[in-house]
């Protein structure tokens, strides 16, 4: 009985944290750099995993956690090592350096987020996957309750309905407040892999149903696209793996290949002026033209390009440029000005190759094609938002490739490790769904 009452407990407060890591989006703490909430309560989960794992270790599963944490975060490492050289090479003084990489270690660690996702999986196991989800709906549906609290349940109803009818067409003042697009993206990569792995009990029914409602309370329109692109390539390989597995593992190595070369053909395409011909067309870019012009003086298309390091962007949009916006809205041309002709493939490489192969490895070909149709996910998101720089759903994204086949790569890891499976791993946990 006491043993039941200390793992209530213990789950209560692991899911407490991750709702108000998902609630607080806007706040920050200020120590001379400014912690956003987010990030901190990210951190205290892996550390709150970090302790228990010191008090009463289930190492199989806190090695598998940790390990496949680090796996999904190598694009942070790539993108720190290139930087690093290309400051070296230029001789920049250490404040330039700095600023980089306060960019990608305070604002938005990405191994933070995969070690809060991967704390999750080793409190939980696989489901972790779905208490992450419920602790995104819980944060997600009381901003909603709120809005709707201070404006009426009718007034609120009616702008949605308006909003999926006209699909974005027209967005009115009310429903506009629950256009909260970190958490819509977090809620469209779940979409994605629970349409693609279906299930029949009523608790999947109620989350899909709630996810569903608050995606389209926010209605990204690029995200509506984006799931449907990821779950038709998705299916389809699906389809494949049912005659052959290995043909299907092969596809989806040919389709990264693909997306990587057209992800370098689309710098060619902005650097030879492809958008100014689309606004020559009559169609409406949301003023990126001048925001590209504006920064074509920043880089070249060609391999001697060696780029300027990580933040540099970011730091001129911010610092000396006026042309109305933070950011380029484009995490693959911001990357590119970044860290360089290749920087940038070997961060793609990281991002999409590394990854499936990792998670698809000894033949595991549904979790390769689950960590594809994810990256594809994100990339479609990334062309017109930079939802790479959305920490919130760098984590969902983790927990969903790791999560995937988590406990039996836990039994698989004991038993290399051991010799046997522990009782604890071997018996299968109830499940949530």
């Amino acid at each position: 009985m006491e043993h039941k009452i200390l793992e209530r407990a213990k789950a209560f407060y692991f899911m407490v944290v991750a709702v108000m890591m998902y609630y607080f989006l806007n706040e920050y703490i200020d120590i001379g750099l400014h912690v956003t909430y987010r990030h901190a309560f990210a951190l205290v989960l892996a550390c709150s995993a970090i302790l228990l794992f010191l008090y009463k270790p289930n190492i199989a599963r806190g090695v598998t956690a940790f390990k496949e944490a680090c796996i999904y975060s190598v694009p942070l490492a790539v993108t720190t090592v290139v930087s690093l050289f290309i400051w070296f090479v230029e001789t920049v003084d250490v404040g330039v350096m700095s600023r980089g990489l306060s960019s990608s270690f305070i604002y938005a660690n990405m191994l933070s987020f995969a070690l809060a996702a991967g704390a999750m999986l080793y409190i939980f196991g696989e489901k972790g996957i779905w208490y992450n989800l419920i602790a995104i709906l819980t944060a997600n549906v009381f901003m909603i309750v709120t809005i709707i609290a201070q404006n009426g349940l009718g007034n609120y109803f009616s702008e949605f309905i308006t909003l999926i009818t006209t699909f974005a067409g027209v967005t009115g003042d009310i429903i506009v407040q629950a256009e909260i697009h970190e958490l819509a993206f977090c809620l469209g990569a779940y979409l994605i892999y629970m349409l693609f792995k279906p299930q029949k009990n009523i608790l999947y029914f109620l989350l899909l149903f709630l996810s569903l409602f608050c995606f389209l309370s926010a209605f990204k329109r690029i995200g509506i696209i984006a799931i449907g692109v990821a779950l038709a390539f998705g299916y389809l390989l699906k389809l494949i793996a049912r005659y052959n597995e290995k043909t299907a593992s092969r596809l989806v190595t040919f389709f990264t290949i693909v997306v990587i070369l057209l992800l370098i053909g689309y710098i060619a395409l902005i650097k030879g002026d492809a958008f100014e011909l689309l606004e020559k067309a009559g169609i409406n870019t949301s003023g990126r033209v001048e925001i590209y012009n504006a920064v074509d003086k920043f880089y070249d298309f060609n391999p001697g390009f060696l780029g300027n390091g990580i933040g540099f962007l970011t730091y001129q949009l911010n610092t000396f440029m006026k042309v109305g916006v933070a950011s380029v809205h484009n995490d693959f041309l911001q990357h590119f000005i970044d860290l360089g002709f290749w920087g940038y493939i070997l961060w793609l490489v990281s991002m999409t190759l590394v990854r499936i192969w990792y998670f698809g490895r000894k033949g595991r070909v549904e979790n390769a094609i689950i960590a594809f149709i994810l990256i594809l996910y994100l990339i479609i998101v990334s062309t017109t938002d930079n939802t790479m720089n959305y920490p919130l759903l760098t984590g969902v994204l983790a927990i969903l490739m790791i999560g995937s086949g988590f406990d039996e790569n836990v039994r698989v890891a004991e038993n290399k490790m051991f010799g046997c499976v522990s009782k604890e791993n071997r018996e299968e946990r109830d499940s949530l769904l």
